[in-house]
């Protein structure tokens, strides 16, 4: 597996340690807030969701400051309970609570240590409509050794498919095509 992976499924596990049971859902998102994600997250809050963000060059070469974000995702009728929460429901700032202390020192083996950058309210009046709160805890990663060696041994062979065309028909009214495909087993 290669290093984001890594990195995205310790922080899932951390998130999955921190809030057990009391959310519905944990997930990756393949990039920022959106108010599609927004929509899909809301079907399934209160929960946690991770994104890599990208990276910035580090210290030196072969090393990246990558950066991750951590989005806590809460519903309810009310703006106070989708922040504060309430007897049924864990809000907002419930999971930011629990999740700050876990992420800010959190150490992913033969990787390096996340730290916290900071907390982001994503507020917008969408969401306000649509009954969500969701906040962003963005994290850093610095100097991640982009050393990684993919093992490519397990993988297929990539199937080829290449076709010359001469669309020329004033020699026989025909036009010349030629296809091939490479590595098919078929």
């Amino acid at each position: 597996m290669g290093l984001i992976a890594t990195v995205e499924d310790a922080l899932l596990a951390e998130i999955g340690a921190a809030l057990g049971n009391t959310v519905r859902k944990t997930g990756s998102l393949p990039g920022g807030w959106t108010l599609d994600a927004l929509q899909r997250a809301l079907q399934f809050a209160p929960g946690a969701y991770v994104a890599f963000q990208g990276a910035n060059p580090g210290s030196g070469a072969g090393y990246l400051n990558g950066r991750f974000t951590v989005y806590v995702v809460s519903k309810g009728a009310s703006e106070a309970d989708r922040r504060r929460g309430n007897a049924r429901v864990m809000g907002a700032y419930d999971m930011l609570e629990r999740l700050l202390p876990r992420l800010a020192v959190l150490r992913v083996p033969d990787i390096g240590s996340l730290k916290v950058a900071g907390v982001d309210n994503l507020f917008r009046d969408a969401m306000f409509e649509l009954g969500g709160t969701v906040y962003g805890i963005n994290l850093g990663l610095p100097n991640m050794p982009f050393d990684y060696q993919a093992d490519t041994t397990s993988l297929d062979d990539f199937i080829t498919f290449d076709a010359i065309y001469d669309i020329d028909t004033t020699q026989d009214g025909e036009p010349e095509a030629n296809d091939y495909v490479t590595d098919l087993n078929l």
